[in-house]
């Protein structure tokens, strides 16, 4: 289980501009008319632009991007950046706003002497703000900050970073949604911060390893990147390949800074929806699952009320599940928008947090780890098959004593050629050494 810091921090500098930047260009683009043109339709001064993905996924370098443009610095007459993270202080958000348009300290404390003299500053002139990393959904706290920006020029504009949809909705602001970068993007990316070349072009001898590393990355431009400079004094397409089987073994590796960043987003989970979180590391990477089906096994694990009627538990399970969803937790599926998918990286935070209670594995895994002692500690488990199962490939969940779910997924062809198939003798051998078992599944799977 790895050790969360709940007063760890972000701090985030706007003095010099991402070194090289990939994938984003019309993401730029489309923003930056958004920043830059006064729509004359919007009846309001200030206009709030949103912009919302995951952990990792290149929001604050998007916003760098943008804030440190030739175009925005020729638009606005003021400009302010405050990294907010976890702790939305309106007192210490106003004084670092303050500071960064007057190059002027504030010593008092009075916080309504502080807004009339941003406001001052800001009177008549065209501005732009950022609020990096907004956790919370107070709106209270969001008017009471918003108070001196209403006396700016029109066109003036506020951009939020945040992983919580919540929080877009709270400032009224259109969402800007960022999804992961494509995979040649990556695979660029990981050229620059590895060899610092554009592309492996010149170094023909490790593209082919280099798009297996940037495939693990799963879009994540962070990841990308702390991957890059990990490679950056090897060489060799030795050092490479550990370095790949490495990730594959360990995908928590202590190189791999993705992972405390990530774990910012579960540190601002409440209790409730934690549990239901780490739960999810049961799920097999890149599966798909619909609403109810995860908010019933949740029901199953006793996660919900239990004085409650069934369907108050689904209707707040389903609270659960969609706050989840706005947070960046869950995906909603390019293919088939009732699914949902969790990203493999928080996939793997997932199962960091469980401390070893989540097990999912294929029969080719389980032949290599049929004595690992730690399957006596797993609570819940899944076992991906594309044939017959059978009690032989479940033979090591004989030593998972202690099992309250299980889910068999089977994953075959949509022509039918390989149809899923579990004996009563099998199911019988399960339920006789599952004696805690409260849940158990079998999902079809088709490709």
């Amino acid at each position: 289980m790895i050790g969360i810091d709940p007063t760890s921090k972000r701090y985030t500098t706007t003095s010099l501009p991402e070194c090289r930047f990939y994938g984003r260009e019309q993401e730029e683009a489309h923003i930056l008319q958004l920043l830059i043109n006064d729509d004359k339709n919007y009846d309001a001064t200030l206009r709030i632009v949103p912009i919302v993905g995951m952990g990792g996924i290149g929001k604050t370098s998007l916003a760098k991007r943008l804030y440190n443009s030739a175009e925005v610095n020729r638009c606005f007459e003021r400009r302010a950046w405050v990294c907010v993270s976890d702790v939305f202080d309106v007192f210490n958000i106003t004084k670092d706003i303050f500071h960064s348009i007057t190059e002027k300290s504030w010593k008092n404390e009075d916080l309504d002497r502080l807004q009339v003299n941003l406001r001052d500053n800001l009177s008549g002139k065209k501005f732009l703000v950022v609020l990096d990393d907004i956790w919370d959904n107070d709106y209270r706290r969001w008017t009471d900050l918003l108070r001196p920006f209403k006396a700016g020029a029109r066109g003036s504009k506020i951009i939020i970073t945040t992983r919580n949809h919540a929080v877009a909705s709270m400032t009224r602001g259109s969402p800007y949604i960022l999804k992961e970068l494509s995979l040649d993007n990556c695979i660029n990316l990981l050229a620059f911060h590895a060899l610092e070349e554009e592309n492996f072009e010149s170094h023909h001898e490790f593209e082919t390893i280099g798009r297996k590393i940037a495939e693990r990355c799963k879009g994540l431009p962070l990841a990308v990147m702390m991957l890059g400079g990990a490679l950056r004094n090897k060489k060799n397409l030795d050092e490479w390949a550990d370095t790949l089987n490495n990730i594959i073994k360990d995908p928590l590796t202590a190189k791999n800074e993705v992972l405390p960043i990530l774990k910012l987003s579960y540190i601002h989970l409440p209790s409730h929806l934690r549990k239901c979180f780490s739960y999810c590391a049961i799920l097999p990477k890149d599966y798909e699952i619909e609403r109810d089906e995860l908010v019933l096994l949740w029901i199953a694990e006793g996660f919900l009320d239990g004085q409650k009627t069934k369907e108050e538990k689904l209707r707040e399970g389903r609270n659960y599940f969609d706050e989840l969803v706005t947070r960046s937790f869950l995906q909603q599926s390019s293919v088939d928008i009732s699914k949902f998918s969790m990203h493999d990286l928080l996939n793997d935070l997932a199962k960091s947090i469980d401390g070893g209670i989540c097990f999912s594995s294929g029969e080719s895994q389980l032949v290599a780890n049929e004595d690992d002692a730690s399957f006596g500690r797993a609570r819940y488990a899944s076992f991906i098959s594309s044939r017959f199962v059978t009690s032989k490939s479940l033979r090591a969940y004989h030593g998972m004593k202690v099992l309250r779910s299980l889910i068999l997924v089977h994953v075959g062809s949509s022509r039918g050629l390989h149809k899923f198939s579990i004996s009563s003798e099998v199911l019988q051998d399960l339920l006789t050494h599952f004696k805690y078992l409260r849940v158990f599944s079998y999902v079809i799977v088709t490709s």
